[in-house]
Formats: C-alpha cells, sequence, structure tokens
C-alpha cells in the first residue's frame, strides 16, 4: 500500500501524488464516487459493472446500521460459511 500526503488547493482541488496515481493504474478522466464519513473523505474508482454491487452494498449497510440502532441484531456462529452468514443477516 502507497501512503503519500497532499493538501486542497484554494479551489477545492486535491492532487492524488503521481506514485499512488500509477500504483492504483488512475489515469487522466477517471472517475470517482466521493463519500463523506465522518470527515473522512473516500474516493472510490466508478466502474460501470461494479456501481450496482456498490450501491446495493451501500443500502445494505444503511440498513443495517439502522436496524443496530433500532437495537435489532442476529447472532451468527463463527463456524458458519460466509454465504450461510449472507443469508441471515439478508433474511
Amino acid at each position: 500500500m502507497e501512503v503519500s500526503i497532499t493538501k486542497l488547493s484554494e479551489n477545492g482541488q486535491v492532487v492524488i501524488p503521481a506514485e499512488i496515481r500509477k500504483d492504483a493504474g488512475i489515469r487522466p478522466s477517471t472517475k470517482f464516487l466521493v463519500f463523506n464519513e465522518g470527515g473522512n473523505i473516500l474516493l472510490k474508482v466508478l466502474r460501470k459493472e461494479a456501481l450496482a454491487r456498490d450501491m446495493h452494498l451501500l443500502e445494505m449497510i444503511e440498513q443495517s446500521e439502522k436496524q443496530i440502532k433500532a437495537g435489532k441484531f442476529t447472532k451468527a456462529d463463527t463456524s458458519m460459511a460466509a454465504e450461510e452468514i449472507d443469508d441471515l443477516l439478508m433474511s
């Protein structure tokens, strides 16, 4: 994992350092989803094939957070397969 430091310009622009761009395979005109989670900004490369899956995942996370806040939870056994846990959580 590459780590680097950058800063926000007066115009609100952030430069992604060259070594990070190269490592991530990011080229000019790459589009990103931008998330703000508690003041932490996350950039995710926007890929058509993954967009629907990512949006569904975000909806499921939001739904799960609401259920947790409402005191609803489900116990899963750590010996369960990932698919079994997914089925349990999605029901």
